[in-house]
């Protein structure tokens, strides 16, 4: 193989890769927290990044996550729902998506809700039933 064809061969295949792993698709409903937004280097952001990082990991085996981190103010909890009439792989692909989805449409806020078709994601630094009103309106 030639140094140019492999030049192009190795240009398509990073072209290719960025795309596919850099493009989620939009959310079919988004709320972003209105009241509170935190700063870019703070326990909150440590505590979110950390949140979001474990969630996958912790199916109860019927499709819902959640998992909590910090105290206080900086408190981080997070719920994660996919539907149930889809594989395991499809669950894991859109709450991967949400995850990198949500910190792109809500950059520096405390609370977010992310839906896809197959997938809901919502994080906040309250208690989440708070918020149960909130998505019983988009589900009803």
């Amino acid at each position: 193989m030639s140094i140019l064809a492999l030049f192009w061969f190795s240009l398509v295949y990073i072209y290719l890769i960025n795309t596919i792993t850099l493009a989620q698709p939009n959310f079919v409903f988004e709320r972003c927290g209105t009241s509170e937004n935190y700063t870019i280097i703070s326990p909150y952001t440590i505590n979110l990044d950390a949140t979001l990082s474990t969630l996958p990991t912790t199916n109860s085996g019927l499709g819902f996550f959640n998992f909590s981190t910090g105290e206080g103010n900086n408190a981080v909890n997070s719920i994660a729902l996919c539907r149930g009439d889809f594989s395991p792989v499809t669950c894991s692909s859109c709450l991967n998506d949400s995850i990198v989805n949500i910190r792109k449409v809500c950059p520096d806020q405390n609370e977010a809700i992310g839906v896809y078709d197959f997938c809901l994601l919502h994080y906040s630094n309250n208690a989440l039933l708070v918020y149960q009103e909130q998505e019983k309106e988009y589900f009803s």
